[in-house]
């Protein structure tokens, strides 16, 4: 949680876990209390990366049953069911970030818009949820707060949640008032009914079933859960940093 503030939810694919997780000290895993943090560092272990490197029948036989789950955990490893309901409980889907400093260019804000609504993207294909509202927060340096919604025909590909979301953004946006933080939610979902596990192939093999810009981001998903999430993005977001 304290990865990625102020959402405090952070998604680490499998590239992301040798350099964003195993560096991290052990108390920090979820499941490792002060006490069980303690044993560890007296067992050598001070790291999540040295956990997940340890010897597997070493930290059983110290921990017992529990030791087998944090050792799994610190490998990314996790066969706990998943649970449905959750899923289908899901009423939004939303990111937000504060800014390193007070923005009033609308082109930056945009581009913080497309890195948001990207995410929201991925994360509605993945549990295949297509939603009809729009929701963006602007927060100000003055620290008022203004939301606005949008209402959209069905979707959860990120090109059209990010258009939704900047239609938002050029009808309310006031240069005169820098903005401080910038927030994108998807909700009103419609269940994917037709979403099914194609391979890379069969989504550019068969652009008549489904929407050209879903084939192509579902293909960029593929794309990004095996090699990880900065092997492939949009042009805009890349050359962001560019001069």
């Amino acid at each position: 949680a304290e990865m990625k503030k102020p959402l405090g939810i952070t998604e680490l694919w499998k590239a992301d876990i040798g350099l964003k997780l195993w560096p991290l000290p052990v108390q920090a895993m979820y499941g490792i209390g002060a006490k069980t943090a303690e044993k560890l560092n007296r067992m050598g272990i001070k790291t999540i990366g040295d956990l997940a490197k340890s010897d597997r029948n070493r930290i059983i036989q110290a921990f017992g049953k529990g030791g087998d789950e944090i050792y799994h955990h610190a490998r990314g490893m996790d066969d706990s069911p998943v649970l449905a309901r959750v899923v289908d409980d899901m009423k939004s889907i939303g990111r937000s970030t504060t800014l390193p400093e007070d923005l009033s260019d609308i082109a930056q804000a945009k581009l913080v818009l497309m890195a948001l609504a990207d995410d929201i993207g991925m994360t509605a294909r993945r549990h295949q949820k297509k939603g009809r509202t729009v929701h963006i927060t602007l927060k100000y340096a003055d620290f008022r707060v203004v939301t606005k919604q949008t209402t959209i025909p069905a979707t959860y590909t990120t090109r059209e949640i990010f258009q939704a979301g900047c239609r938002l953004l050029e009808q309310h946006w006031n240069h005169l008032h820098p903005v401080r933080l910038i927030g994108i939610s998807l909700s009103g979902f419609h269940e994917d009914s037709s979403a099914n596990q194609l391979s890379f192939f069969d989504k550019m093999e068969n652009p008549s079933k489904k929407n050209k810009t879903e084939q192509i981001e579902k293909a960029m998903d593929i794309i990004r859960n095996k090699h990880g999430p900065e092997t492939i993005t949009f042009a805009a977001l890349v050359r962001k940093g560019k001069p």
